[in-house]
């Protein structure tokens, strides 16, 4: 059995491979325990399905006016007590705030105190990943591991990077399972088999209208969720208009996933529209000043499925030095998000705190 790297020097390295937020946990615990952290992520920013869009567009005057969506997760709970605690020190920092929505709901859970990242999204991976080095727009195409046991990193746009002493995938299954493959082939077959929900999400502005809610959960339609985005604290819309964020149902973006964007927006469109009062001055139907569509492939982990992933809430295999993190591992949402990061950061982090010299001869796997 080959070995992985005893840690005989400070700080060990270690490869993130996925900037949303079950990455930055686990690359904000491994800073914490002195390791040197490398993030790789594909976009232009941290914070994967915790994402914020802006649009600009040209209005009747020929101004120009902007606003930000929150089309990804728009808000989440802190339950747990590490959760709650890392949220306290966000809140502290300027980049979480709390948010009380009035919600319209079929069920209860979506009623009470929320949590939504200051300002954008994204703010609160930003803040985890505050001590870590972080690679933007840098797809990892494949991982290599040499015969002393490092790793490297081959990814578009960039030398191959390395050597690490560790890797940990924070990636939705598929992505991650064309990863691991060759390196651990049962996690491949697993993850390739642990299926994940699409997401069709509208972006719009319209005319002001009289909407007593923040939020709302349609009981029939093609939309699942529609919320008043210029409502969330810290966002904003222009005078006169409303900012609305609107997520299909899982059944409806599935039927609809290869469809034209500009045919769903339409629909999608249409449905908000049945939602909304017309506007009172003489009772006109709101206008519309911008409205777009995101697909998002892996918005969130299906209910059913492939349970063979079974672990602590990550995966972790101790003779390679490998591990793998998400939501999908940990149940759903934000708040699972970022235990299963943290919780593998922690079982990384107890290899780097062994004594040095120590060699490692029981493999274990999770």
């Amino acid at each position: 059995m080959q070995l992985s790297p005893s840690f005989n020097s400070s700080p060990a390295r270690v490869a993130v491979i996925g900037g949303g937020l079950s990455g930055a946990a686990c690359a904000a615990g491994l800073a914490r325990a002195d390791a040197q952290v490398t993030v790789f992520e594909k976009s232009r920013n941290v914070g994967g399905r915790m994402a914020t869009r802006r649009a600009r567009w040209l209005d009747t005057e020929g101004k120009e006016q902007s606003v930000c969506f929150d089309h990804g997760a728009q808000s989440f709970t802190a339950v747990r007590p590490r959760f709650k605690a890392v949220i306290a020190r966000a809140m502290a920092a300027g980049c979480a705030a709390e948010w009380k929505p009035n919600v319209h709901a079929t069920w209860p859970g979506m009623s009470g105190n929320r949590v939504v990242s200051a300002a954008t999204m994204p703010a609160l991976c930003g803040h985890l990943v505050a001590g870590s080095t972080v690679h933007f727009e840098c797809t990892v195409r494949r991982l290599q591991r040499s015969s002393d046991g490092s790793w490297y990193v081959v990814a578009d746009g960039m030398p191959v990077a390395g050597p690490f002493d560790q890797v940990a995938i924070a990636m939705p299954p598929a992505q991650a399972a064309v990863l691991v493959a060759g390196h651990h082939d049962r996690w491949a077959d697993a993850l390739m088999a642990k299926r994940m929900e699409a997401c069709w999400t509208l972006m719009a502005v319209t005319d002001d209208v009289d909407w007593p809610w923040d939020a709302a959960e349609p009981e029939r339609g093609p939309l699942a969720w529609v919320m008043r985005n210029d409502r969330v604290p810290g966002r904003t819309a222009p005078p006169g208009l409303a900012v609305w964020t609107a997520h299909a149902t899982a059944e409806w973006s599935a039927a609809h996933l290869e469809a034209e964007p500009q045919a769903v927006c339409a629909s999608l469109q249409s449905s908000l529209r049945s939602l909304l009062p017309t506007v009172l001055r003489g009772n006109a139907p709101a206008r519309w000043h911008h409205a777009a569509v995101h697909r998002w492939r892996h918005a969130w982990p299906a209910a059913e499925g492939n349970n063979s992933l079974d672990g602590d809430g990550f995966l972790w295999d101790d003779s390679l030095g490998l591990g793998i993190c998400g939501d999908y591992l940990a149940g759903s949402g934000v708040e699972a998000a970022w235990h299963s990061g943290d919780e593998l950061a922690d079982c990384m982090a107890a290899l780097l705190e062994q004594e040095e010299g120590t060699p490692r001869v029981a493999a274990t796997a999770r």
